[in-house]
């Protein structure tokens, strides 16, 4: 099972530019896969969800059924060869990222839409604070100076606690 949560930092994700209050949509999502010495597989088909600001979606389904691709193509990270997004769309904000070319999908990978990776002991340093990780990101993202970043992320955590 994996989840995907659509929160946002207080006041900045939906900016209604977006669909009627939903952030993250995916619509008819199809992958494949055509390994070198086998035949084509599809990997997704069809898989659609709509999620608004502060929702949670969880994927359950066994082994191989598709969980961690369909998450994976929703940042494209799907490595190609051999996998392809055959078909459908996903929408941040109202922006298709799948149109996007790869620099503009650099762009948005850690400032619209980010992942923590199914071994969270090697995506989160265990050291350090949360607080302290997502500060890194908005850092390196949006470009804003550290004391801006970790107060940045401490709004985050506030309005976390009190939902």
């Amino acid at each position: 099972m994996f989840a995907i949560g659509a929160q946002g930092f207080p006041g900045e994700m939906n900016t209604g530019k977006g669909l009627m209050g939903t952030i993250l949509q995916a619509r008819d999502l199809k992958i494949r896969y055509r390994p070198a010495e086998s035949a084509e597989r599809q990997a997704v088909g069809g898989v659609s969800f709509d999620m608004a600001p502060g929702e949670v979606l969880g994927v359950m389904g066994e082994s191989g059924c598709g969980k961690t691709i369909t998450a994976l193509s929703l940042m494209r990270l799907i490595p190609t060869p051999p996998g392809e997004i055959v078909s459908g769309s996903v929408k941040v904000d109202g922006t298709d990222l799948l149109k996007l070319d790869e620099a503009a999908m650099r762009r948005t990978r850690g400032s619209k839409i980010a992942m923590i990776f199914q071994e969270p002991m090697t995506a989160l340093n265990p050291l350090l604070t949360i607080g302290r990780q997502i500060a890194e990101m908005v850092v390196v993202h949006d470009k804003l100076p550290r004391r801006a970043a970790r107060d940045r992320a401490e709004r985050k955590r506030v309005a976390d606690v009190s939902h």
